[in-house]
């Protein structure tokens, strides 16, 4: 029974049914392609372009690649240029994100260490985590180049996997005080947190705990629009007495639901209601 429930957490987690909010049209990105073309080593237009691409789910890393060819490897760091690698490049075999890992400490010295490290430990946690669900030999081997190399935060990418076998041991306690060191690191990573709240949800029951693992979930429901991040969202709620927050988000999941007419997500929403009665 533990196994099906386990299983039906990873589903949650991995499957998120969003709807998207917003987009820029075709013709406005077709407009800065060709100022981008006209000038390859503009920076503003570059990450105006970006902007646009990501707005649309398009990866930009083509044009993010162009760019780079227009700067001396010996200018990676200098503002404009840590920009655009901070907020756009998320490949870790990009060379870029190649060197400003190899380089880490002299960017440690120009900018916040918050964003520097939020952005190098967000991108080998995304690579490590493909190896553990495809390779976990793989996985293993380039953790251990990791720390090899000296990187400071080794500790956090081992708590973020770490994370998984607290929950299948069923270890509350520490579950709870790893999740609040994770929150720390990677504030912004919400698919991390929408897969601790479904761990939470499984394991824990201590409702002032609960209680801030709720505050965090919510940062994966702003958006309104993703659908097992909303589930957990209104369960965990309802298991901290906010029965206010749980029957609006349950509400949203409805109309959702509804939306995309998919049989499942009915479901789910239908015991949502049931569950905020």
């Amino acid at each position: 029974m533990f196994f099906n429930r386990y299983i039906h957490i990873i589903f949650l987690c991995l499957f998120s049914f969003s709807f998207p909010v917003f987009s820029v049209e075709k013709s406005d990105i077709d407009a800065l392609v060709r100022l981008f073309e006209q000038n390859p080593s503009d920076a503003t237009n570059t990450i105006r372009l970006l902007r646009a691409l990501r707005k649309n789910g398009r990866n930009g890393q083509s044009f993010i690649d162009r760019y780079f060819q227009t700067q001396r490897e010996s200018d990676y760091l200098k503002e404009q240029n840590w920009i655009i690698v901070r907020d756009f490049v998320t490949d870790y075999n990009a060379p870029q994100f190649k060197y400003v890992y190899q380089h880490h400490a002299k960017l440690l010295q120009l900018y916040s260490k918050d964003d520097v490290f939020q952005k190098l430990d967000n991108v080998l946690v995304s690579h490590l985590d493909r190896l553990y669900r495809q390779s976990r030999s793989d996985y293993e081997k380039t953790l251990e180049s990791i720390k090899s190399f000296g990187y400071a935060h080794y500790d956090v990418l081992c708590d973020y996997f770490d994370i998984r076998n607290l929950l299948a041991s069923r270890n509350a306690d520490d579950y709870f005080y790893k999740a609040r060191k994770l929150f720390r690191y990677f504030p912004e990573n919400r698919e991390l947190i929408k897969e601790i709240t479904a761990g939470a949800l499984e394991i824990m029951h201590d409702v002032s705990r609960l209680k801030v693992i709720q505050l965090w979930a919510g940062k994966t429901v702003e958006s309104q629009s993703d659908f097992s991040a909303i589930c957990n969202y209104v369960k965990i709620s309802q298991k901290c007495g906010f029965t206010d927050v749980a029957k609006k988000y349950a509400e949203i999941a409805g109309r959702l639901a509804a939306q995309s007419g998919n049989a499942w997500m009915k479901q789910q929403a239908g015991e949502l209601v049931k569950l905020t009665k």
